[in-house]
Parts: C-alpha cells; sequence; structure tokens
C-alpha cells in the first residue's frame, strides 16, 4: 500500500499493534548508560581481521574477507511504533538497512526477525509485516533468503543485514577530523511526530512527511557522495539516541569536540509546536540523562528545541563528517538527488565528546 495513505492509526481497530507496546520504533532502545553497563565486561576481539566491532558504538561490524572486500554486518529490530503492519515493516527494514549506508557499503542478503503474539492477531497481520519488509530490502537492491520467528506477548520485527564495501571506502564514526563540517540528510523530531500520531494530533501534511522520512533508503545520499568519498572522514546514522547521542559519539570516537548550529537543524513540520505542549517520548529524557553531561548550551535556547535535540529517531538520516573545503559540493550533490541536506555545524580540537551549542 502507498504510504501516502496508511490505514488510519486512530480508528477503533480491535487489532492495534501499538496496543500492548510501552515504546515503539527506536525509542525502545536501551539508554546508552544501559548499553555501556551491560557490554563492559565482554571479551574484546582481537582477530585483526575486524576491521569494526562493539568498539566506538559503530553502526555494524565489519570483517575484511581479502584486499578488496569487506563483510558489514548488522542486526536491528524493534516494536511497532503505528498500526499500520506493511508500514511497520517498511519502517522497520529501512532502519535496519541504514546501518549498512552508514559504513559506505552496500546491502545484499537479509534474515527476518519477527516475534508474533499468534493468540492475539490474525496471522494476515504478520503476513504484511513482512511483506513491508521485503519490498523494501527488494528496492535496496538485497534478498530477504528466510529468517527466523517465534511466538511471544509483543510484536517485534526487524533485520540482520549483511553488505559489502571495498575495505578501503569503509566508513566509521572515528574518522572526524578538526574543522569537518557535519551534514545531515534528514529532518529530526521523529521521536515527538510518532508521539503525536499515536495521540492523534497529526494532520495529513505532517503524516505524509513523517512517513516519507520514516520510509526513506538512505542509499541515494552514499551514492551521491561516493566520488567525495576522500572527503569524507566519518559517518553514522541518527537513531534512538537521538542528534546529541550520535554526535557525542562520533566526536569521543574521533577523539575531538562539535560545534552544533541549532539554527541550521530542520524539523519536521509542526513538532517544534508539539513538542512546545509536552508531546516528548520518555526515551528523550533519558537520552538527556546520558548525553548532556557533556552539553554546553546557549542562554535561553527554548525548552523544545533542548528537547528535539535529544528525540529519539527512527530510520533516521545520515550524519557526515566532511573537509570544509567540500562541505557545499556535498550539499549540492545531495540537492541533485532530493534529499534536502544541511550544515549543522563542525568539529574541533576539545574535550571528546563534548558539544557546544550555539545558534
Amino acid at each position: 500500500m502507498s504510504i501516502d495513505n496508511p490505514k488510519d492509526d486512530n480508528t477503533n481497530n480491535t487489532h492495534r499493534l501499538t496496543s500492548n507496546v510501552k515504546a515503539g520504533g527506536c525509542a525502545a532502545k536501551m539508554s546508552s548508560s544501559e548499553l555501556k553497563q551491560i557490554l563492559a565486561n565482554l571479551p574484546k576481539a582481537k582477530d585483526p581481521r575486524l576491521l569494526t566491532g562493539i568498539d566506538n558504538f559503530e553502526d555494524a561490524a565489519a570483517f575484511q574477507l581479502n584486499g578488496d572486500l569487506a563483510l558489514v554486518k548488522t542486526v536491528d529490530f524493534f516494536p511497532p511504533l503505528l498500526d499500520d503492519p506493511y508500514l511497520y515493516g517498511q519502517i522497520a527494514a529501512t532502519n535496519a538497512l541504514s546501518d549498512i549506508y552508514a559504513m559506505g557499503a552496500k546491502p545484499a542478503l537479509a534474515l527476518a526477525l519477527l516475534v508474533f503474539p499468534t493468540c492475539d492477531f490474525p496471522l494476515d497481520i504478520a503476513a504484511e509485516i513482512l511483506k513491508g519488509g521485503a519490498d523494501q530490502v527488494s528496492k535496496a537492491g538485497a534478498i530477504i533468503a528466510g529468517g527466523h520467528s517465534i511466538q511471544g506477548s509483543e510484536t517485534l520485527y526487524g533485520l540482520c543485514v549483511s553488505g559489502f564495501v571495498h575495505p578501503d571506502k569503509l566508513l566509521t564514526n572515528s574518522g572526524a577530523k578538526p574543522k569537518d563540517r557535519i551534514i545531515a540528510t534528514k529532518s529530526l523530531g521523529a521521536g515527538v511526530s510518532l508521539l503525536a500520531l499515536k495521540a492523534g494530533l497529526l494532520n495529513d501534511e505532517a503524516k505524509s512527511r513523517l512517513f516519507s522520512n520514516l520510509t526513506t533508503l538512505n542509499d541515494k545520499a552514499i551514492d551521491a557522495l561516493s566520488y567525495l568519498s576522500p572527503n569524507i572522514h566519518a559517518c553514522t546514522d541518527i537513531t534512538g539516541f537521538g542528534l546529541i547521542g550520535h554526535i557525542q559519539e562520533m566526536s569521543k570516537a574521533s577523539k575531538l569536540g562539535a560545534v552544533v548550529e541549532v539554527s541550521s537543524i530542520r524539523f519536521l513540520p509542526g513538532v517544534l509546536e508539539l513538542a512546545s505542549q509536552g508531546l516528548v517520548p520518555a526515551a528523550a529524557y533519558g537520552n538527556r540523562k546520558s548525553f548532556q553531561g557533556n552539553v554546553s548550551y546557549i542562554k535561553d535556547l527554548p525548552l523544545e528545541v533542548t528537547d528535539l535535540l535529544y528525540d529519539p529517531q527512527t530510520s533516521g538520516g545520515l550524519l557526515f563528517a566532511v573537509e570544509p573545503e567540500y562541505s557545499e559540493d556535498c550539499l549540492k550533490a545531495l540537492a541533485l538527488v532530493g534529499i534536502e541536506a544541511s550544515c549543522i555545524g563542525h568539529f574541533e580540537e576539545g574535550i571528546p565528546g563534548h558539544i557546544d551549542i550555539k545558534p
């Protein structure tokens, strides 16, 4: 079905996927502090072929197969964030594929992961979820070759995705350099918008923009910037930890500070007003607790703007660290493929992970 006309998420449907969901999409992620705690005692992999692993909270693992090829692998799943099963499948698949693109790789093969309450929902709903995901994987030029499903009390869906990249073109979150410009490819505010959607407070235009944001693959951004590859030093995608969390991860991994200019950030329609009314997901406050200790704010920054800086994104855009003299070329290349990207700040010498918020 078209994302321009999804099923009404506010009807009295007896089979509402979100009926027993506490937090949907990437808002369901563990907080950064919780994740660090449970990963602290895991043994470190020492294989020289492992190019990226759990260090630095990279988007995916990368394993060098030979001098010309590296395998990139990720897994991502989450509870429903809306009631339309097909659209939920599309969004979950788009989100999982994004980790492959964030590493500069191309997805090739995916396996589906499904937990489904078979006693509470008809099986055709599960089939629609799988179809939405499969269609999105096909759009990405990859294939779904199988998967695994179990019964459970809450629906969960996602993908394990494998992709490939030349080792020299692998992007990580740790390569940013001083003065690199930070370029973001999607508008922020998905977490707030999804909360408003559940409350029946989004108009048709805002719904359309939201669904487009959530189902747009990040492949065009990677393809458009391929010719600038040597001048792009780092990349990640913006998901559950919000803009601040993911910039902080990049700057800490790169041993740099960062400056974020709030006036340059693009937001989804209406989210500033919605956030000012208190429609902010709980995960945003968890992100604030995890990351705000290393953030300096301008005086009198509106609370709703601060909240949106920590807003958990589902299927968010990419963040690139680009050599300053190539930032305009980067924006122009993205615009040519229909991506309204923006330069939202830069990296600088300073306390690793510290972010200075400016007008």
